[in-house]
């Protein structure tokens, strides 16, 4: 055993200045200096500087009780004191573990998306002829607001799973208050605020017949808002975005819900001056009949 350790002892001494030749040969830039070891640590001076970035006056950078030339030649930091040959290296658990709560939020937060994208665009094909004739037979308020509560529901599970990722590590607080997090101080608040505007829409969806025509309006104008947030929102943080195909489909997609929104606007307004006129031409008839006697009698 005794001699063993001898000749691994040996081999490691002589391979030692091989292996530091080895690392810093076509390397080190000598120039005119001087090739020399002031700390006897078996790596050169110009090399400790160009290499290593270790103290070229000192055997031990670190203080950890091994030479830099031990350190290099086992592979350890030689700046690093908690880094030595032999040392266990320690791994996180999370960077062993699967990001599950990562997986899960992404998959909410798309499946969530893509339900707004169909509520939003079913409502807008109320509006437009071509695509009432082929979407009324299936769109009513009932599945509307079931498509909005499902959205809701997973954008809140979105947000939960959040809560679980040990990267992120944000508290409750910093995925259901706005601007309470350092993380994102934009984008995320702008996912929350886009949550809690949807909670707002669904209540007013099911509350329909409780509140007025005007207040029921006025808030599912937000719609226009809320998807534009949840759109920055997604382009600023979705990480499948990433992915070429996944941000073509995305845009795309967008383009085209958008080009059904400013057909919806077109139409709102052709509808609203045609009313309008029909009003004025109705109010004229009345006072032409009120100054003309004879048509009353």
């Amino acid at each position: 055993m005794t001699r063993k350790i001898f000749i691994f002892a040996c081999a490691v001494f002589l391979s030692w200045p091989i292996q530091i030749v080895k690392a810093e040969e076509m390397v080190v830039d000598y120039g005119e200096n001087v090739i020399v070891d002031m700390d006897l640590d078996g790596i050169t001076d110009q090399g400790e500087i160009q290499i290593f970035q270790t103290d070229p006056k000192n055997s031990d950078t670190d203080g950890d009780g091994f030479s830099d030339g031990v350190e290099v030649i086992g592979g350890t930091d030689a700046n690093d004191k908690s880094a030595y040959p032999g040392a266990p290296v320690i791994v996180e658990e999370s960077e062993k573990e699967i990001p599950w709560a990562w997986y899960g939020a992404r998959a909410a937060g798309l499946v969530a998306f893509v339900l707004l994208y169909i509520s939003i665009f079913l409502g807008l094909t109320l509006r437009i002829p071509l695509l009432r004739k082929i979407f009324a037979p299936v769109y009513s308020m009932r599945i509307h607001a079931w498509i909005s509560l499902q959205a809701t529901l997973l954008a809140l599970l979105h947000g939960g799973f959040l809560f679980f990722d040990k990267y992120l590590k944000l508290s409750l607080a910093d995925i259901f208050i706005p601007f309470v997090s350092s993380y994102e101080p934009v984008l995320l608040p702008l996912g929350i605020l886009s949550f809690y505007l949807m909670v707002v829409l669904v209540a007013t969806s099911y509350g329909r017949k409780y509140i007025s025509q005007r207040i029921w309006r006025i808030t599912h104008f937000t719609n226009i808002a809320l998807y534009a947030m949840v759109l920055v929102h997604i382009f600023g943080l979705g990480t499948d975005l990433k992915n070429p195909i996944v941000f073509n489909i995305f845009l795309y997609a967008n383009a085209f819900l958008v080009l059904l929104m400013l057909i919806n606007m077109q139409l709102r307004i052709a509808e609203r001056i045609r009313m309008r006129k029909e009003a004025a031409l109705s109010r004229q008839a009345n006072i032409g009949q009120n100054d003309n006697p004879s048509i009353q009698n």
